[in-house]
This record gives structure tokens, sequence and C-alpha cells, in this order.
């Protein structure tokens, strides 16, 4: 007797899923009320960056905010985060530094357009804190250049109602995916990945978050270790100064 589709077996294997962590940052509300203020105003008001140039900070050389002592706390919970987000992928946080290596003030409202897909090719992990948001705020969004899954060119793509191929997107068959900005959180993901900011809505207010880019180094005790890389306190700069 032949099988019905209702009875037919089947087993479905999800091998090779990226993961895309988010965390609460426990210092938020009081990080929130001390230093908001102070970061728009160092941000917006600066006399050597006018306002109307301040729409690409990552390129403003305004990428250091992990050196002020003032914001220790937000950083020691980023870390703490990073920490989560290592054993969730199983690594064994213990015998690793966390660096942070560029951090930046960046700052979304009604005239600014859209950030561009980009990658962060200099280090190993970026992540977005949400200082401040509203319901408009920009969505951050994923994305993969080839989806294993087309296995027939151009499968997945949308045309017309009446030509394309795909019923509805799922985790499956979508090049795209979007994460919901939620004050207090900061949203970690490997720094390879190409991502964007997406406007839903008609915006209104300021979204503002912190983001940057962290390195991970092994620590003096695991030396030994092939993998990762050493401290940089064990390196040596060879190049003279002209």
């Amino acid at each position: 007797m032949l099988n019905t589709e209702e009875n037919l077996k089947h087993d479905v294997y999800e091998i090779f899923p990226t993961v895309i962590y988010r965390g609460q940052v426990k210092c938020h509300r009081e990080f929130k009320e001390k230093y908001l203020l102070e970061l728009l105003e160092y941000w917006h008001f600066a006399e050597d960056l006018p306002r109307q140039e301040l729409k690409s900070p990552e390129n403003s050389g305004r990428y250091f905010l992990h050196h002020n002592e003032n914001y220790s706390d937000f950083f020691q919970c980023l870390d703490d985060n990073v920490r989560q987000y290592l054993k969730v992928l199983s690594v064994k946080e213990e015998k690793l530094n966390t660096y942070v290596t560029k951090s930046w003030l960046n700052i979304h409202q009604e005239d600014l357009p859209d950030i561009k897909v980009h990658t962060h090719n200099c280090s190993d992990i970026s992540f977005c804190y949400y200082l401040n948001t509203n319901t408009s705020s920009d969505a951050l969004c994923f994305h993969q250049a080839e989806n294993n899954n087309e296995v027939s060119e151009f499968m997945f793509q949308t045309n017309s109602e009446k030509y394309r191929l795909i019923d509805k997107y799922n985790k499956y068959n979508c090049n795209n995916y979007t994460v919901t900005p939620i004050e207090g959180t900061v949203v970690l993901f490997p720094s390879s990945m190409m991502h964007s900011t997406l406007q839903t809505v008609q915006r209104y207010g300021q979204r503002v978050s912190i983001c940057g880019d962290i390195t991970l180094t092994l620590k003096e005790d695991y030396l030994k270790c092939e993998y990762s890389r050493v401290d940089p306190s064990l390196w040596t700069k060879i190049n003279k100064e002209n």
C-alpha cells in the first residue's frame, strides 16, 4: 500500500547556521541617563566636524569611545555578552582576551540615508548597542551573497505574483534577515557578515547606537594553541618611523 501525502515521513537537517546574538546590557539605564547627552554633544557639535559632514561615522576618525574611562561599565557589560555569545558557540571563552579595536556613535534620524551593505574586515566580532530607539528606528539587516539552498538559479528571486516560484519567505530561502533594534540590548555577529540598515516606516526622533569591532586573542597561558592569534602585548613593531 502506497503512503498518502499525510503520512509520508521525512527529516530535515539544518546545518551550518550563522548565529546572530542579542543580549541585555545590564548597565543600560544608568549609562543612558549619565552619558546620552554627552555622547550626542561629542558627535553633533564638535567644532572640527560640522553636523552636515557627519554622515559616515566609521570614516570620521572618531571611533575610540572605548578609550574613555567614563564608559568602562558599558564595555564591561559588552565583554559579558561577548563571552555568552562564545559559549553559545561552545567556545572556551576563558582562554581568550577580548579587545575592542574600534567603537563609534551612530545616529540615525529623518534626514539621513540608510547605511549601505558592508562588512568589517579587520576584526572578529562586530557589535551594535542600542542606546536610544523608538518604534520607527531602522532595522539591522543581514545579507548573504549566495544561498546554497537555491538549487536552481534564481529560484528564490522575487518577481510578480504570477511568475515567482517561492510561496513565502522562510529561514531556508531568504537572503536577507532583519533584527529589530531594541533599546538596552546589544547585537553581536561575525564581522565578515554583510549588514546594513533598513528603514521600514517613516522615522521620527533619533536612533542612537554605539557600534564597534572586537578582536579575540589567546591568553598567555594558552600560547601553545595553534589557533587564534597571540596577544598584542607579545607583538613587536618592526617598521621605523619616518
